[in-house]
């Protein structure tokens, strides 16, 4: 026998607490709360890779996106002057053509980059190259931060505003507001096409 009785005591409560059947109305609302949640993340039916290019946050579906690497040399080719080549860059071996996915997409180099919140700061890595691989085909881009891949709800996706520029709103699909950001959908099929038509 214990020579406690105040700790038996508290056994005894904890053991009736446990051995109690629930509250039925405590029990409908718990029950909702997990369909709801259940019915949420069924509802996450694609997947979206966030990056920056200067003060602009875009996707592209994440299953085009190969590899995110560290920044590395790039080297220009002869006779390639045009704005949207930057030039080659070696991934794991294999030249990788480099695009400026800005200069296609118009976005404004004068203005500026959107400051980082505290909270997002360790989500988002700095200056990466990201390589898609889109139809057979790898390209290559720099972005100036990379949020990563995140899945979300289609319907959740709204009109592209009239105050994008034109020729963001050419490649975009919708926008969907995350973690305090407007993130513009990009379509993938578009922008490869336009890109092969002036490497062409």
């Amino acid at each position: 026998m214990t020579d406690h009785p105040a700790i038996d005591a508290s056994a005894s409560a904890v053991a009736q607490l446990l051995g109690r059947a629930p509250d039925s109305d405590a029990l409908s609302r718990a029950t909702g709360e997990v369909a709801t949640q259940a019915d949420d993340l069924r509802a996450l039916t694609r997947s979206l890779f966030v990056f920056r290019l200067r003060g602009e946050w875009l996707g592209l579906p994440a299953a085009i996106v190969d590899e995110v690497l560290e920044p590395r040399p790039i080297h220009s080719l002869p006779h390639r002057r045009e704005g949207l080549v930057r030039g080659l860059v070696n991934v794991r071996g294999q030249l990788t053509v480099c695009v400026a996915l800005e200069s296609l997409l118009q976005i404004d180099a004068a203005r500026a980059d959107p400051e980082r919140s505290a909270a997002g700061a360790a989500s988002v890595l700095g200056r990466r190259l990201v390589v898609l691989s889109m139809q057979d085909q790898r390209l290559a881009f720099e972005s100036d931060e990379v949020h990563g891949a995140h899945r979300y709800d289609p319907a959740l996706v709204g009109e592209v505003p009239g105050t994008v520029a034109l020729a963001s709103a050419a490649f975009s699909t919708g926008v969907l507001a995350m973690q305090a950001r407007s993130v513009g959908l990009l379509d993938d099929g578009l922008m490869l096409s336009a890109i092969n038509r002036r490497l062409g």
